[in-house]
């Protein structure tokens, strides 16, 4: 009953929002894509869940042991590449950072792609495609459940996971009616028009400063993030998909925490309010005592920028482990 008067909510909302936007969603992606286009390659994969051909975006940059960079939910690649990609490859690293499927500029099928599995299996795939094997695998926010089921399901394939931030288990986010009504061809148009008018009259500086807080953003990063491609009507519809699915994936993934034998690294500050320390890294570091835990004190939901040095020190541990 509780969703249903969400659900009845955001019908409303819904139909007060058809007016919002006097932008076409054509003209929306047109600008924005243009304002941020592809700054990588792209290659073919077949995703293994649906059979279905999708372009994968990604960058790859310097050379050495591969990292595979994950972005969080809202996002893309441009999150590593402002930074983090070069960082990786000055300390002799090949750092490939990849767009999730179905936001930034890779292409999203049919299916259960929403899942952490179901995406981890994609970019998998990518990597088999690019020759590129056993990499470490890092995972920011969202990007953490994503980097987590890959090395669950597939601990062959990884030399094991950096969890920066990261959703390893159920998350309140998840069942947030916003979401749920975003995901749907019913609610998602309408709210999504909203949101690219107010992405227009804004852009999305005010959301990048929440996101950091308690810190600052660095300079230029807002204006190089591209926050406003997640807008866009398919990126915004998969992006609530991933959101809403993710507590029933959680609760299955993370009874498998236990059994890991591949070296974990958890970076996570104590000041993270979107996704709490307490719920998550903490959490599966009692489940994994193997894992290793790196407390950032004071440090909020962007410890990827706010520490870089502990995240690539945390990498440098996984990729040298026996």
């Amino acid at each position: 009953m509780q969703v249903s008067l969400r659900m009845a909510g955001f019908g409303i909302l819904a139909a007060v929002s058809l007016f919002a936007c006097s932008t076409p969603a054509s003209q929306f992606n047109a600008a924005v894509e243009a304002k941020y286009p592809p700054l990588g390659q792209f290659v073919d994969v077949r995703d293994p869940n649906s059979g279905e051909v999708l372009k994968l975006h990604y960058d790859i940059r310097g050379s050495g042991p591969p990292v595979v960079l994950i972005h969080g939910a809202s996002g893309n690649f441009r999150d590593f590449t402002f930074s983090m990609s070069d960082a990786l490859a000055a300390q002799g690293f090949t750092a490939i950072a990849v767009d999730r499927p179905g936001l930034g500029y890779s292409g999203r099928s049919g299916g259960e792609s929403y899942t952490p599995s179901a995406q981890a299996s994609v970019l998998r795939a990518g990597m088999r495609v690019l020759g590129i094997t056993r990499p470490v695998v890092v995972g920011h926010s969202f990007g953490g459940a994503v980097a987590t089921a890959w090395a669950v399901d597939a601990p062959d394939t990884v030399r094991g996971a950096v969890i920066v931030a990261g959703v390893t288990y159920p998350w309140p986010a998840g069942d947030n009616a916003y979401h749920a009504a975003a995901a749907t061809s019913v609610f998602g148009p309408p709210i999504n028009a909203l949101v690219r008018r107010r992405a227009l009259n804004s852009g999305a500086s005010g959301a990048v400063e929440w996101v950091f807080k308690p810190q600052t953003p660095p300079a230029g990063y807002a204006e190089y993030i591209g926050a406003e491609l997640a807008s866009r009507p398919a990126s915004f519809r998969a992006n609530g998909q991933d959101i809403t699915n993710v507590n029933d994936a959680l609760e299955g993934l993370s009874a498998r925490y236990p059994a890991m034998r591949v070296p974990v690294e958890l970076v996570h500050g104590t000041a993270d309010k979107i996704v709490p320390i307490d719920a998550h890294a903490r959490r599966f570091k009692a489940a994994l005592p193997s894992a290793r835990i790196t407390e950032l004190p004071g440090v909020g939901h962007m410890a990827h920028h706010v520490a870089e040095r502990a995240v690539i020190d945390a990498i440098r541990r996984v990729a040298s482990a026996r």
